[in-house]
């Protein structure tokens, strides 16, 4: 279990169901009820992949995914909304670089199959920036 994904999201009975749908995956999964908790937490723990709510008290998700990407830009961000607008997807595109959109209430599958691509996505980046060895380069 190497990957962790972070759920943000300010009501309870949203994190407890997303938990419950994902618990079976191959992931360790965290959860905060705020933006400023999320925060901590990135402090404390790895993060592969943030999913977060839009509509939070105190600061919106898209904000909490734009400190992400300027403190952790290898950080995959998807962010989850009840109230979708254009205001909220150009911000989420513009400042946050999210990788995916979803609307509440999200189809759980697709969301799966969401933070599987990101954790692929991630992979792919980490394998592309290892240092390669030279051809005919000796080990040991």
């Amino acid at each position: 279990m190497g990957h962790t994904v972070l759920l943000v999201d300010d009501d309870e009975n949203v994190l407890l169901g997303l938990v419950r749908v994902l618990r079976r995956q191959p992931y360790r999964i965290l959860t905060a009820r705020s933006a400023e908790e999320a925060r901590w937490i990135f402090k404390v723990h790895p993060v592969d992949v943030i999913v977060t709510d839009e509509q939070m008290p105190h600061q919106r998700g898209t904000e909490l995914l734009a400190w992400v990407a300027q403190h952790f830009p290898e950080v995959v961000r998807i962010v989850l909304t009840g109230q979708p607008t254009i205001d909220t997807a150009i911000s989420a595109i513009n400042q946050a670089a999210v990788f995916q959109f979803f609307t509440k209430p999200c189809n759980e599958v697709e969301l799966a199959l969401a933070i599987r691509r990101a954790l692929e996505l991630k992979d792919q980046q980490h394998c592309a920036a290892a240092p390669q060895r030279p051809p005919g380069a000796k080990t040991g």
